[in-house]
C-alpha cells in the first residue's frame, strides 16, 4: 500500500508531557525584562499598564463607562483539584490620573470557576463562569459583588477552555459571546430551549431574555468584533484562516453536520486569539479599522487590514504591533482604551498546551499576568469622555466620536435610562440634524442604532437610511430590518428593495433577513439575487436562506403550485439548496417545457441523477443511452458516473433493464467506457461480464482498472483469474490479481507470492496495497507466504509497506521477515536518555541544513504538512511551531510519532460494508457522508451506511519515517522545526510572497511535446504536460536545485517551468517584485510579455497565472515573487494549499 512517510505528522498532535516534563526555559517574571524583549511597529511604544499581584493569569477585559479595566482570571485553570475550592476572581483596574498605568486593583468578585468571560453592564458586570452566565452587583458599594444572579445555564462544560467566554456589547444592544468545538449547549429561555452543539456565536437580548445563534462552527473561537457599520468579524484560537467575515447564518468549520462551511479571509494565517478594530484619534489614518489579533504560539500581537470585496471583506496581514522572542509572553485579549491606547492580555505562560500536557504539571504558571498599553509616540493620548454624568443631548453629541468605546457606552447608557428619558430629547435632536453635515448619515444610523437598544422600530427612520447613499450603511439598515421584520408592516417589501440594491453587501443583508419571513413570497424574493452577480458570500447566504425556507415553499413546489417555468434557473438553483428528493420531479418537468436554456436541463439532469427514484433514474439512463441526444461523450461520462455514485450513496439504481449499458463498453470515448464499467459493477449487471472481461483487455490502463474493479464487483472469479494467469501484459496480470484479492482471496495471495518472488524492490509495496486495505487480508497473505523465498531487499520494502499501513499485522511482518531472510524491521526505539541528548543538541544544530533536510522528496514533509498558507493539510501547519513547543517535544514528536495523539487529528479506520479498509483523519461528517483525509492529502467522502465498524488509528506519520537520517542530521532537522515563527529568519513573512507553486515534470511526453511546439506550449494547459506542486522557503525563495530539467531539443539549453497563480480580489494594476530576472522568460496566462525586474500588470478581478521558464544554464539563483501593495491600485493575493 503506498503510503506518504508524513515525517512530520506527529508535530502538534503528539502530546508534550516528554517535552515539558523537560522544559528548562523558565524566564525570569520580570515584567521589564520582558518588555525589553518587545519588538514594537515602528512609531508605537509599550508601557505596563497592570502586573501581578494587582491581577494574575488575565483571561479576557472590558472597560466600562467610567474606563475602569474589569478583567476575568483564572488560577485554577486548566482544572480544578479534587477537594479544591473555586476562588478565581473578576479585577477591577483603574488608571486614576490617565498616566497610562492602573494606581488601584480590587478584587470586585472571587470564588468563581474558571470564568472566561467580563462584561460591566445593566448596574453590575456578567460573567461567563463554567456553565453560566452570571450577573453581579454590588449594592451596598464597598466595591464587591454582594448580589448573584444566574441569567442564563446550561452551557456545556466538556472542555475548559471551550466553555462559554468572549463576551461583547454590540451596537444594536445585544450581548453577544462565543463557545467553542467540544462544546453542548441547551439553554433554557422564555422562548424555549435554545441548542447550540460545537462551535459558534450566541446573541442575547438580557432585558427579554431572547437568545439566538448568529453563527455556527469554528473551533475555538475566542475573538469577536464589529466593524464602524455594525459588520461582525471573529478570530479562531485553533483554526488556521486568520480573519473571518461573519453574517447572520453563517458557518464555519467544525459545525456538527454542516452540508456547507465558509473558509475565513486568511487561509494558512497562524491561530488567533482576541479580536480588536481599531478606532480613535489616537491612531493614525492607516491603522484605522484595522484588525488587531493576537499569535499566542508565536508570541505577537498581529494587525490585518480589511479591504471590502464584494458582498464580504479580504483580509490582508501587516506588520505586527509586537512580537517577541521571549518565550512565556501570551496575548489573548486585545481592547482599546478610554484613552485611545491599545491594551493587551497577556497570560503570561511558558506552557500553553491544554489537553496534551499534565494538568499538575509543576511548570504551570499559576501566579502571573500583565496587562500592557501600546500608544503611537507622536500622538497624544485621548481625554476620557465623561459619559456616566453627561445628558442625553452630551450622550447624542458623543455618537459621532472616532472612539468605538465612546460611541458603545454612549448608546448603552441611553439603553440604561430608558426610553420614557431618551425619545423626548432623541426626536427633536435627530430632526434638527444638518443634512449637509459629512456625517449626517453616519449620525443618522448611530440613531437608528438607539432604538434599537430601547427596542423600539422606527420605521421612517429605517425607510430613510434603506435608500441612502451609503452601501454600508443601507447593509446596517437591513440589519436592524432583519431584527425588527416581526414588528413592521411591510417587511417582505422593504427585504424586496434591498435584494435588488445595486451593493451586493446590502443585498446579502436582506437575504439574510428574508430567512425569518417562512413564507412562499419570501422564497421568491431571496431569489431575485440571482439577477445581479453572485459571490462565495452570497451564495452561501442563498444557501442558507433557502434551506430555512425550505417548509414554506417545497410542498408548494412538489404539488405544483409554483411557476418554475417562469424562472427555470432561479428554481433548480433553490432545488440543489435542499436535501429532499421530492425536487427531482418538478425539476423533470422543465425537459419538456418550451424556452429552458441548455444550462438549466443540464442542472435538473444532475439533479435528478443525485436526488431521483429508480424511475426517475431509468428516464436519465435513456437519455444518456439515446444516441441522438444531444449529449457529448464528457457529458455523458459525466451523468453515468453520477448514476453510479446515488447507488454508492442512496443504494439507488435505475428502474428496468440496465444490459443496454453494456453498449456503452464499446465507446470511443474511455471516459464513457470507465463510466459504463463502473455502473455495470455497481448495478451488479452480471449479463455483462464477458464484456468487461474483453474490455480488460484494453490499450487504456485507466480503462483497464475500471473493467476489473467492476468484475471484481460482480465476484466473477472465473474471468479475473484466467486475466490474472493468461493475460498478455504482466502489468495487467499483475492487477488482475490485485482485483481478485476481495473476491478469492487464498488464491490471489498465492498469486501475489509469485509476483513477489520474481519482483523488484520497489514493486513490493504496491503489490500488498490491495492485502492491506481489506479486512483479512493481511493473515490471509501471511499464510500463503508460509513456504515462499523472496529476496532480501524485496522482504524490507515489503515490511516497511506493512509497518505503514493503518494495522500493521505482526504474523505477516514476520512472515516477509522469514520469507525473505531479514529482520522484521522494527522502527527504533528511542529511550528517553537519547532524545534528551539530541534536544540537548539543537542549540548547536543548523536550521538552514535542517530546512533543506524536510524540503527532501523521499521524507515527504511537505505532502503531509504547510508552514504558512502553502503545504499539505494532512498534519498541522507547523508555521508557529517552534514558538509554541519546546525542543524535547519537536524530538518526541519525530521520533515516537504515535506515543500520545491530539484530538482533531486522531485517524480513523473504518472497516467497509465491501470488506475495504480506509484510514485518515476526519474532516467533517453530515447525516449521509464522513470526509476523511487520507495519507496521501486526498479527500475521501465515506457513505455513512457503508461503515460497518470505525476505531482509532495511529498517526499516519510512519514509526520510524527518520530513522534513514544521521543523528546529525536529526538534530538539524529539530532545529529548524524549533526556530518556525520565533523572531528571526525562520518566521514567515506576512509580505504576499508566492509560495505554491506548480513545476512542470521531465516526462518523454512533455519533452516531446515542447520539442514538435515551443516553450509556449508551458502556458497552456496542454494534457501531455504534467505539472506537480513545488513549495518555497521559509523566506520565500524557490530553490532552482529541486525543479525537474527538460531539453527541448538537443542544442538547447536545460529549462525549468514553474507558475503560479493570484486571487485577484480587485481589479487594477497589480504590480509584481521578481526580482533578479537572469535566465527568465513569462507568460500572462498564455500571452508571452518581456520580463523586468517590477511589472505591473492590468487585471480584472478573478485567478489569473503567471509561468515562468527558468534557463538553468543562465541562472544558478532561486526565484521569488512578491505582490507589491503599495505600487498596486488593484488587490491580489497569491493562492496557496497544496
Amino acid at each position: 500500500m503506498k503510503r506518504i512517510a508524513c515525517c512530520l505528522f506527529a508535530l502538534l498532535t503528539t502530546a508534550n508531557v516528554f517535552a515539558q516534563r523537560n522544559l528548562t526555559d523558565i524566564p525570569d517574571p520580570d515584567p521589564a525584562k520582558e518588555l525589553e524583549t518587545f519588538l514594537v511597529a515602528e512609531g508605537f511604544e509599550v508601557n505596563l499598564y497592570a502586573s501581578d499581584p494587582a491581577i494574575a493569569k488575565p483571561i479576557q477585559m472590558n472597560f466600562d463607562a467610567e474606563g475602569r479595566l474589569w478583567v476575568a482570571s483564572s488560577s485554577v485553570y486548566p482544572q480544578i483539584e479534587p477537594g479544591q475550592t473555586a476562588d478565581d476572581k473578576i479585577v477591577v483596574l483603574m488608571d486614576k490620573d490617565g498616566d497610562g498605568v492602573a494606581e488601584t486593583s480590587r478584587v470586585f468578585a472571587d470564588g468563581l470557576l474558571i470564568p472566561t468571560g467580563v462584561l460591566p453592564g445593566d448596574g453590575g458586570v456578567y460573567v461567563a463562569n463554567s456553565t453560566e452566565l452570571l450577573h453581579m452587583r454590588d449594592t451596598d458599594g464597598d466595591g464587591k459583588a454582594d448580589e448573584t444572579r444566574v441569567v442564563l445555564s446550561g452551557f456545556g462544560t466538556e472542555d475548559t477552555h471551550h466553555i462559554l467566554h468572549t463576551l461583547r456589547w454590540g451596537h444594536d444592544g445585544n450581548m453577544y459571546f462565543n463557545q467553542s468545538i467540544y462544546i453542548h449547549s441547551h439553554v433554557e429561555t422564555p422562548y424555549g430551549v435554545q441548542r447550540l452543539d460545537g462551535g459558534g456565536i450566541w446573541r442575547f437580548r438580557p432585558e427579554t431574555m431572547q437568545l439566538d445563534v448568529l453563527c455556527k462552527g469554528f473551533v475555538n473561537p475566542w475573538g469577536h468584533h464589529f466593524n464602524r457599520y455594525g459588520a461582525n468579524f471573529a478570530t479562531d484560537g485553533a483554526y488556521m484562516e486568520g480573519i473571518n467575515y461573519v453574517f447572520p447564518g453563517s458557518v464555519f468549520v467544525s459545525s456538527p453536520n454542516a452540508r456547507r462551511l465558509l473558509n475565513g479571509l486568511n487561509p494558512g494565517s497562524p491561530k488567533h486569539c482576541g479580536l480588536e478594530i481599531l478606532s480613535g484619534g489616537a491612531l493614525p489614518d492607516d491603522w484605522q479599522g484595522n484588525c488587531i489579533t493576537n499569535d499566542f504560539r508565536a508570541h505577537r500581537v498581529c494587525r490585518f487590514i480589511l479591504d471590502e470585496e464584494g458582498s464580504g471583506y479580504s483580509s490582508r496581514q501587516g506588520e505586527e504591533l509586537i512580537k517577541t522572542s521571549h518565550v512565556a509572553f501570551r496575548p489573548v485579549d486585545v481592547k482599546m482604551g478610554p484613552d485611545g491606547a491599545i491594551y493587551i492580555a497577556d497570560w503570561y505562560n511558558p506552557i500553553i498546551q491544554h489537553g496534551e500536557v499534565d494538568f499538575r504539571d509543576e511548570r504551570r504558571d499559576q501566579t502571573h499576568g500583565r496587562i500592557w498599553r501600546v500608544t503611537r509616540k507622536d500622538m497624544k493620548p485621548l481625554q476620557r469622555q465623561e459619559i456616566v454624568g453627561a445628558s442625553e443631548p452630551e450622550l447624542f453629541e458623543l455618537l459621532t466620536a472616532q472612539e468605538e468605546w465612546v460611541r458603545l457606552w454612549a448608546k448603552l447608557t441611553l439603553k440604561a435610562r430608558g426610553a420614557d428619558v431618551v425619545l423626548p430629547e432623541l426626536e427633536p435632536w435627530a430632526a434638527n440634524l444638518d443634512g449637509n453635515d459629512p456625517l449626517y448619515l453616519q449620525k443618522k444610523l448611530e440613531v437608528l442604532w438607539i432604538y434599537q437598544n430601547l427596542d423600539i422600530p422606527n420605521e421612517p427612520l429605517l425607510s430613510e437610511l434603506l435608500v441612502c447613499d451609503d452601501h454600508n450603511i443601507r447593509a446596517a439598515a437591513v440589519r436592524v430590518l432583519s431584527q425588527w421584520s416581526d414588528r413592521l408592516a411591510q417587511p417582505l417589501d422593504m427585504l424586496e428593495v434591498a435584494v435588488t440594491d445595486a451593493h451586493p453587501r446590502v443585498r446579502l443583508e436582506a437575504v439574510c433577513g428574508l430567512a425569518k419571513l417562512n413564507s412562499l413570497d419570501a422564497t421568491q424574493t431571496a431569489l431575485l439575487a440571482l439577477d445581479y452577480p453572485m459571490d462565495r458570500f452570497l451564495d452561501f447566504a442563498l444557501w442558507s436562506t433557502l434551506n430555512d425556507l425550505a417548509p414554506a415553499w417545497l410542498p408548494k413546489a412538489v404539488k405544483g403550485e409554483v411557476a418554475i417555468e417562469k424562472s427555470p434557473e432561479k428554481w433548480l438553483y433553490a432545488f440543489a439548496a435542499v436535501e429532499s428528493g421530492e425536487v427531482v420531479a418538478p425539476a423533470l418537468a422543465l425537459l419538456s417545457a418550451p424556452n429552458v436554456a441548455d444550462g438549466a436541463r443540464r442542472q435538473t439532469l444532475d439533479l435528478a441523477a443525485q436526488r431521483g427514484n429508480p424511475e426517475q433514474l431509468r428516464r436519465l439512463l435513456d437519455i444518456v443511452l439515446d444516441e441522438t441526444s444531444a449529449a457529448d461523450a464528457e457529458r455523458r461520462a459525466e451523468l453515468l458516473n453520477t448514476l453510479s455514485s446515488a447507488f454508492e450513496k442512496r443504494k439507488v439504481k435505475p428502474a428496468g433493464d440496465l444490459t443496454p449499458v453494456g453498449e456503452l463498453l464499446d465507446a470511443h470515448s474511455d471516459a464513457v467506457a470507465i463510466a459504463a464499467a463502473n455502473a455495470v459493477g455497481q448495478w451488479q449487471v452480471a449479463e455483462l461480464r464477458d464484456e468487461l472481461a474483453a474490455l480488460a483487455n484494453a490499450e487504456s490502463a485507466s480503462v483497464q482498472a475500471a473493467a476489473l474493479n467492476a468484475l471484481a464487483q460482480l465476484k466473477a472469479k472465473a474471468d479475473l483469474t484466467a486475466l490474472a494467469d493468461k493475460a498478455e501484459s504482466a502489468q495487467l496480470r499483475q492487477a488482475a490479481t490485485a482485483a481478485l484479492v476481495g473476491v478469492a482471496p487464498k488464491e490471489a495471495a498465492q498469486r501475489t507470492v509469485t509476483l513477489l518472488a520474481a519482483a523488484k524492490p520497489a514493486a513490493a509495496g504496491e503489490l500488498l496495497a490491495p492485502f492491506l486495505a481489506r479486512k483479512g487480508g493481511q493473515a490471509t497473505l501471511a499464510a500463503a507466504l508460509a513456504d515462499a523465498k523472496l529476496s532480501g531487499d524485496v522482504a524490507k520494502m515489503a515490511i516497511r509497506a506493512v509497518r505503514s499501513s493503518p494495522q500493521p499485522e505482526e504474523g505477516l511482518i514476520a512472515a516477509l521477515g522469514k520469507s525473505g531472510g531479514v529482520g522484521q524491521g522494527e522502527a527504533k526505539a528511542w529511550t528517553d536518555e537519547e532524545l534528551a541528548a539530541i534536544a540537548k543538541a539543537i542549540p548547536g544544530g543548523d536550521p538552514a541544513r535542517g530546512e533543506l533536510i524536510f524540503r527532501r522528496t523521499e521524507l515527504s514533509c511537505t505532502k503531509c504538512h504547510s508552514i504558512g498558507p502553502a503545504g499539505g493539510l494532512v498534519g498541522p501547519n507547523l508555521i508557529s511551531l517552534g514558538a509554541s513547543a519546546q525542543p524535547d517535544y519537536v524530538v518526541e514528536s519525530l521520533l515516537r510519532p504515535s506515543a500520545k495523539l491530539k484530538e482533531n487529528y486522531n485517524s480513523q479506520i473504518l472497516l467497509l460494508d465491501d470488506g475495504r479498509v480506509i484510514s485518515g483523519i476526519p474532516v467533517r461528517k453530515t447525516a449521509e457522508e464522513l470526509f476523511l483525509r487520507d495519507a496521501e492529502d486526498k479527500e475521501i467522502a465515506v457513505p455513512i451506511e457503508a461503515i460497518e465498524e470505525q476505531k482509532e488509528g495511529q498517526s499516519l506519520m510512519p514509526a520510524g519515517a527518520v530513522d534513514q537520517l544521521t543523528t546529525e542530521e536529526i538534530v538539524d532537522l529539530a532545529a529548524f522545526l524549533a526556530q518556525l515563527g520565533k523572531v528571526g529568519p525562520y518566521a514567515i513573512s506576512p509580505a504576499p510572497i508566492v509560495r505554491r507553486w506548480d513545476a512542470l515534470e521531465m516526462t518523454p511526453e512533455g519533452n516531446g511535446r515542447l520539442n514538435r511546439t515551443s516553450s509556449d506550449t508551458a502556458s497552456t494547459d496542454d494534457a501531455a504536460l504534467t505539472w506537480n506542486s513545488r513549495y518555497s522557503k521559509v523566506d520565500g525563495t524557490l530553490p532552482l536545485d529541486e525543479l525537474p530539467q527538460l531539453q527541448p531539443h538537443r542544442i538547447s539549453p536545460h529549462l525549468s517551468f514553474v507558475r503560479f497563480n493570484l486571487n485577484v480580489a480587485k481589479a487594477g494594476k497589480i504590480t509584481l517584485d521578481f526580482g533578479d530576472v537572469t535566465g527568465l522568460k513569462l507568460w500572462d496566462g498564455e500571452k508571452p510579455k518581456p520580463i523586468e525586474k517590477r511589472m505591473t500588470f492590468d487585471w480584472p478581478a478573478g485567478e489569473k497565472r503567471i509561468t515562468l521558464e527558468i534557463d538553468r544554464d543562465a541562472r544558478q539563483a532561486p526565484v521569488k515573487v512578491e505582490v507589491i501593495e503599495a505600487e498596486s491600485t488593484g488587490r491580489a493575493e497569491p493562492i496557496g494549499g497544496k
